[in-house]
């Protein structure tokens, strides 16, 4: 998210992490939080329930991406300074390298935090509209989980197969347990 207009963003590849794993911990927020209501246990899902789990999943996704990517930052400009053989009393990090670190820090938060609240808002809106019983919204939403999986391969030249299964396992064991923990009730 370092250049160029917002569109352009998705298409770059240091961008990917924030993408990626912004969607994918949406999705696995909405699964974690409302499976009992993707499977007719808990309340009804509602744009209000859609728009809750969003907001947490979204909020918390800023929240950890920004301090992952500012630490990540300020940990490179501590390496330049030693590079550069600079007294440990000088801190880059007050320089406009510091600020810019703290500006791309943000930005790839809030691209990993509106794409937190994508994804998690995404498969509960489906489950409105989805016509049939309950289960299918869940099994509609692995099945969401695991074409991410087989998209995710085909950037990194993985097995489609492999990242498929293990996105949509590792989405079923999340519901699983959100099923067991009961937190929407």
């Amino acid at each position: 998210m370092r250049s160029g207009q917002p569109l352009r963003w998705f298409h770059e590849v240091e961008n990917r992490l924030d993408i990626v794993a912004g969607t994918v911990d949406g999705i696995l927020n909405a699964l974690t939080l409302a499976s009992r209501s993707f499977l007719g246990h808990g309340h009804v899902i509602t744009y209000t329930l859609a728009f809750r789990v969003g907001m947490a999943a979204g909020l918390t996704t800023l929240f950890v991406f920004f301090v992952a990517h500012y630490a990540q930052e300020r940990t490179a400009l501590v390496g330049i300074e030693r590079e550069l053989n600079l007294r440990p009393s000088s801190h880059m990090s007050a320089t406009a390298l510091g600020r810019k670190a703290l500006v791309n820090s943000a930005l790839g938060a809030v691209l990993a935090a509106v794409c937190g609240l994508a994804g998690s808002m995404t498969p509960l809106l489906l489950a409105m509209i989805l016509p049939g019983p309950s289960w299918l919204d869940l099994l509609a939403t692995l099945v969401l989980l695991g074409l991410m999986g087989v998209a995710l391969a085909g950037t990194v030249h993985g097995s489609r197969v492999a990242w498929g299964m293990a996105l949509f396992v590792g989405g079923g064991v999340l519901a699983y347990i959100g099923l067991e923990l009961g937190l929407v009730q």
